[in-house]
């Protein structure tokens, strides 16, 4: 089995929680990744973070995505050199064994989507360690996409890994304007409208953050468990 490579997406825009996002990705006990960062015209110095952290597999676009984080993603996607697509939002944080888990799992089985699920942490402190969804088992052995149209978006972006084909087929992430904030949701819709093969791996591979103003609360209060 040739190792798998993974192309990180990780956009950014003015996040206090960059350096944290960022270092998980380096200290990933899988190194067998490029890491590509799409700038929205920061001012939080992420610069002087790569500055301190020199890395020939970490590549830095800066672009303007007009509020549309879709370009954001899609620059990302048309800049990766790998098979794997992977999704970091800035504000999340993965732990050490992510892509290994992964890797580890395609050593038996050929799925072409991955995601998992995360921890919740607020900046307030108030949840900590509490997982964002309470899974179902059942969920693995129904198509995804009736499971999504029934229950609805029950795949956190930051745990996302996809193979690049498959992004490429439904043409990559929507920059529809009307789709700005359930762009993730749409694009789990295409991809599960042409395939069932993915896999759920239900443990905690990272840690999904919300603070009290984020457009993800709503989501944290409606599906925390």
């Amino acid at each position: 089995m040739m190792l798998p490579k993974f192309s990180i997406i990780l956009p950014t825009y003015n996040c206090k929680f960059f350096e944290r996002a960022f270092n998980s990705v380096l200290n990933q006990s899988y190194q067998n990744w490029e890491l590509l960062i799409i700038d929205n015209n920061s001012d939080n110095k992420v610069l002087d973070i790569l500055k301190k952290n020199k890395n020939k597999k970490v590549k830095y676009f800066k672009t303007n995505n007009f509020g549309i984080i879709g370009k954001s993603r899609n620059l990302g996607i048309k800049k990766s050199n790998y098979d794997w697509v992977a999704f970091l939002d800035s504000d999340d944080c993965w732990y050490k064994e992510k892509l290994q888990t992964i890797v580890n799992i395609l050593k038996k089985k050929k799925y072409h989507f991955f995601f998992h699920n995360m921890y919740v942490v607020d900046d307030r402190v108030t949840f900590i360690k509490k997982k964002l969804y309470s899974y179902k088992k059942k969920i693995s052995k129904k198509k995804k996409f009736d499971d999504l149209i029934l229950n609805g978006n029950n795949i956190i972006q930051s745990s996302v890994v996809v193979k690049k084909k498959l992004l490429m087929k439904v043409k990559k992430v929507s920059e529809k304007k009307e789709l700005v904030t359930w762009e993730d949701f749409d694009l789990w819709l295409k991809i599960f409208k042409i395939t069932n093969n993915f896999c759920l791996i239900d443990i905690c591979l990272g840690e999904y953050y919300v603070t009290k103003k984020d457009k993800k609360l709503k989501r944290f209060v409606e599906n925390i468990k």
